[in-house]
């Protein structure tokens, strides 16, 4: 039976309940009713998955919660499924059975591939469908705030473009064209403007190559830079935290939530903002202080705010964020359809099978 090290991730949970018959009953139907919004049938969908790699089902399946364990582990382990656990000659060292390290993502700075080359042990990366789902939700949300599309959806008559605050009009068509007849201003091109992307992880990286097709300039900040080929590739450039504040027309949060980046935006951090700046957090909800977010956006010190994330989930009815027009809450829905799981389930379990043979 192989042994599989799977790095414990709420997300690669799912694959000792797809691979290993001993996963607790209560695990196995969380996880079915984790993707049951779009995999009603998870059981059937499972099944297929095994009958697909009959060399890897059954596998004794571990995870691993560190690095200590993750060596300690080694020496019997066919396959590992890592994200920040680290392989180098010390941990290929006491791993004689290993076939395949598989990268939950496409950032392998904790694999030493020369090594692993060396060893025969294939070494392969996943761009998490997931990951880009989430890029895009962010740039829904940037493209909503910046054309007010949640102040003017179904607003398309004078009484309710009133109802809004706004002094509709028509122009004089013998001189003028008719765009904007509704007389909404403010609104923004993504083209030419400068998304400052907090975090130029995964996520982030996803977010500034869709911030380049707009024809934006991406700017970033982070504790520990970025390596040169990385921010080239993703044609970002790294800032300080004062200059990104005050320089972005759009700023978009991808950190992990920490000791560290709890609360740094901050009131100060919003002081620093532009005025007319576009917030969108699809990270974790602590890296916005709650109090300082409800504070400028009462004061209109900031231009929109899209959140997928939340202070309490489910949110209380009385949320008072729900009262602003310029803020775009979804229930942290920006990982889509839970196809994008599935699949990336599929590629993983597919390539450990195809290397362990």
């Amino acid at each position: 039976m192989p042994v599989i090290l799977v790095e414990d991730d709420v997300i690669l949970r799912t694959v000792p309940v797809i691979l290993d018959p001993e996963t607790p009953p209560e695990r196995q139907a969380a996880i079915a009713d984790y993707f049951s919004v779009d995999i009603p049938d998870f059981e059937a969908w499972r099944a297929g998955l095994r009958a697909r790699h009959p060399n890897l089902f059954p596998a004794r399946v571990r995870l691993i919660g560190s690095q200590d364990a993750f060596r300690a582990a080694l020496p019997e382990a066919d396959g590992v499924a890592i994200q920040g656990l680290e392989v180098g000659p010390a941990e290929l060292a006491i791993a004689p059975r290993l076939r395949i390290v598989q990268k939950f993502g496409t950032d392998l700075r904790n694999i030493d591939d020369a090594a692993c080359a060396r060893r025969g042990i294939a070494v392969r990366a996943l761009r998490r469908r997931v990951n880009i789902a989430v890029a895009e939700h962010a740039f829904a949300m940037m493209l909503a705030l910046a054309k007010r599309l949640p102040e003017l959806d179904r607003r398309i008559d004078l009484e309710s473009l009133r109802e809004a605050g706004f002094e509709p009009r028509m122009y004089d068509r013998r001189h003028s064209a008719s765009a904007n007849w509704a007389r909404v201003p403010g609104m923004k091109t993504l083209h030419g403007a400068t998304l400052g992307a907090l975090g130029l992880g995964e996520i982030g990286r996803e977010v500034a190559s869709r911030a380049r097709a707009f024809g934006m300039t991406v700017v970033y900040f982070q504790r520990n830079r970025m390596p040169a080929a990385i921010e080239a590739e993703s044609g970002a450039r790294h800032v300080d935290f004062d200059t990104l504040l005050r320089g972005s027309d759009f700023i978009s949060v991808q950190l992990p939530s920490n000791a560290s980046t709890n609360g740094m935006i901050d009131a100060g951090a919003f002081a620093r903002m532009k005025r007319d700046a576009i917030l969108v957090n699809i990270s974790r909800a602590p890296i916005i202080d709650r109090g300082a977010l409800l504070d400028a956006l009462t004061a209109r010190r900031i231009g929109g705010v899209g959140l997928d994330v939340h202070y309490e989930e489910p949110a209380a009815a009385d949320e008072p964020l729900k009262g602003f027009a310029n803020v775009l809450l979804t229930p942290h829905t920006a990982v889509a359809g839970r196809q994008n799981g599935t699949a990336d389930m599929e590629e993983l379990v597919g390539n450990l099978a195809a290397a362990i043979g």
